[in-house]
């Protein structure tokens, strides 16, 4: 028998408690079998809730019914990950899945028994979060233990990949993230592309991304949310690449056919490889300010801006600041620190994007009064090294996830799933 369905008291009286009306009542029922194991409804709803609050989604029945057909096949991935990792003799203790926890925690900026105490307060039983977390560890580490001996990244391999980043320069990459759904048969193609267009709806109305990522891709990203990171737009496929050069960064795709079934793509940032940033250039400012009010006539401006700039060319560097201020009436000398251009006000951006070391900027009025400021020091930002080591990473884990994916679909196949 499967121990799901015997449960505690504490945890059946959560679920009543929790529950709404429409799925509160059979749910030990059994939903799916999945050769000798048991999904029950309980298993299923109960992970509904975790997605609903996760990805803050609509508590109605109607977002329960979209989601029932798409964490069903969730659930009956992970009963067949875990009996893959049990028949190598895998085991994940109730340590691992504190310590995992309690890492996801620390990325939402808190403890793993706070988590779990919200999770609980929005009606979300320990439980849901527990198996799903056993079910990432085993498949991870069947992955580790199973398809990590028979794959290999050769140094032809990565040298090939960084000939093809160094062509890539003046090209645009882009940072993103990915849902990925997989079409096993012709018959299921109306299912997942149904499935893959809900998923664009509820993100598009607000749901998290990076949290249905974490349920339903297939991918190997989905452990991180999707998160791709940056990519040149043919290395997700043809199907992908013709899309992304026509999104904006924050938008989401709809759903993408590609051979191995659909993808859902969330654009974040694009860039143009070997471009100079000026937005990350480190500078040492110093300033001489004016100070006038918000609503100074316009008249005290025009003079104040004229003082400024016949005070401009006196000043051969931050040496000059404090002296030169002395000598205008009002006038203040103050030392900045360092600082990224890309973390200053657009108009001091602008201002000082191209002066070098002792160069002043023009005017610049603020709701503090008229600014000059002076360059003390400017440090360009360094440029990356080729890392081997993280490209053959990149490269391996490429790699894995075929694997894995292939692996997946076997286990489907070999498996005898019956659906009540």
């Amino acid at each position: 028998m499967n121990v799901k369905l015997i449960l505690p008291a504490i945890a059946a009286a959560l679920w009543m408690a929790f529950a709404a009306p429409a799925h509160s009542q059979q749910v030990l029922d059994i939903v799916a079998v999945v050769d000798d194991e048991v999904i029950s409804a309980y298993d299923l709803e109960e992970r509904i809730d975790l997605i609903i609050v996760t990805a803050d989604l609509p508590r109605t029945e109607e977002t329960r019914q979209r989601l029932r057909p798409q964490v069903l096949r969730t659930l009956v991935d992970e009963e067949l990950q875990k009996k893959a990792a049990r028949n190598l003799g895998i085991t994940v203790t109730n340590g691992d899945i504190d310590a995992e926890i309690e890492a996801i925690a620390e990325r939402n900026n808190m403890s793993g028994p706070a988590l779990v105490q919200n999770l609980d307060r929005a009606g979300v039983d320990e439980h849901a979060i527990r198996q799903q977390v056993l079910a990432g560890i085993a498949w991870q580490r069947f992955i580790g233990a199973r398809l990590l001996r028979t794959v290999d990244v050769s140094d032809e391999e990565i040298d090939e990949e960084i000939a093809r980043l160094e062509a890539a320069e003046g090209e645009t990459s882009y940072l993103v993230n990915e849902i990925r759904l997989t079409v096993e048969q012709p018959s299921q193609e109306d299912e997942v592309r149904g499935s893959a267009e809900r998923l664009v709806r509820q993100i598009r109305a607000g749901a998290s991304f990076a949290a249905l990522a974490r349920q339903f891709s297939s991918g190997a990203t989905a452990q991180s949310g999707g998160d791709v990171g940056w990519i040149r737009a043919e290395q997700l496929g043809p199907e992908i690449g013709e899309v992304l050069p026509t999104m904006t960064p924050g938008s989401v795709s709809d759903p993408i056919r590609t051979d191995t079934g659909y993808a859902i793509v969330a654009l974040r940032e694009t860039r143009i490889e070997g471009q100079r940033q000026p937005e990350k250039v480190q500078v040492e400012l110093s300033q001489i300010l004016i100070p006038l009010g918000r609503n100074a006539p316009q008249q005290a401006v025009d003079e104040a801006r004229a003082r400024a700039a016949a005070l401009r060319p006196e000043i051969a560097g931050c040496a000059d600041a404090a002296r030169l201020a002395g000598e205008v009436q009002g006038a203040q000398a103050a030392d900045l620190g360092r600082l990224r251009i890309g973390d200053l006000p657009v108009d001091f951006r602008s201002a000082i994007a191209d002066l070098d070391v002792g160069d002043v900027s023009p005017p610049l009025r603020t709701a503090a009064g008229i600014h000059l400021l002076i360059v003390c020091d400017r440090s360009e930002p360094v440029e990356a090294t080729v890392d081997r080591e993280r490209i053959r990473n990149a490269i391996l884990n490429r790699k894995l996830n075929l694997r894995a994916q292939a692996q997946l679909r076997d286990l489907r196949r070999d498996s005898i799933v019956d659906y009540r």
